[in-house]
């Protein structure tokens, strides 16, 4: 193979080349996707935590016994048939991936038989009271962190009073939630104060001149005419 071969080749591989870093320079200039910015939506002197804290601080307070008041049953069952793959809501119904939850309501934490529950779980004290419950229903990893239960949790409040109050349901002795609840004092409708009424304005017809007035006058005229008449020259 002679030289004028050899360069024939080695130029067709230098050209490659060129077509190659030239089709990929033009790519990157075509589809050039800048990244973001980490610092773009930090605001100097807020952490996360703080925004966190904001945010549940923007959110008004739930009143789930206000709310209890006129909960579902019926409602109440068709949002357990969410939880009826982990939890038996029927009268001696046994233990499946989470405790049987007959006659939850007012029963002490973690006090299922034969259920074996998180730390968490068995260090909490007090009653599954409606309160207790709605904290729980909301999110249980926030209420129990370390809680065994997958579980997301229901964002609604209605949901979560209407869940309630089929639990309730399901028990020997259910709760009156009734008894002892006050509902808040309407606030009093506020009355536009009334504008008052627009004075009439009635103007006043000046009274008529008095006769001692316009006597002066009279005699004023009269004794012009006299003037004029004793003035004037008698024939």
């Amino acid at each position: 193979m002679d030289s004028f071969e050899l360069n024939k080749i080695a130029g067709a591989v230098f050209f490659t080349l060129l077509v190659y870093l030239g089709v990929q320079n033009l790519g990157d200039i075509l589809f050039h996707i800048e990244s973001a910015d980490a610092n773009a939506y930090i605001v100097e002197g807020l952490e996360v935590d703080d925004v966190s804290a904001l945010k549940a601080s923007a959110e008004p307070e739930v009143d789930i016994l206000a709310l209890l008041q006129t909960a579902s049953v019926d409602k109440g069952a068709k949002v357990a048939k969410k939880c009826v793959s982990c939890h038996a809501f029927e009268k001696g119904g046994a233990n499946k991936i989470g405790p049987a939850l007959w006659g939850i309501v007012n029963r002490d934490v973690a006090s299922v038989d034969g259920f074996g529950y998180s730390g968490t779980l068995n260090e909490m004290a007090g009653d599954w009271d409606y309160n207790a419950l709605n904290g729980f229903l909301e999110n249980p990893k926030k209420y129990a962190a370390g809680t065994k239960m997958a579980f997301a949790g229901l964002r609604k409040p209605q949901d979560r009073a209407a869940i309630i109050a089929y639990l309730n349901a399901q028990g020997d002795t259910p709760t009156d939630f009734t008894a002892g609840y006050t509902p808040p004092a309407a606030e009093p409708e506020s009355v536009p104060a009334e504008e008052p009424a627009a004075e009439t304005q009635i103007e006043e017809i000046p009274a008529s001149q008095d006769e001692s007035q316009d006597e002066p006058v009279a005699e004023a005229t009269e004794d012009m005419f006299s003037d004029l008449v004793a003035d004037t020259p008698s024939e």
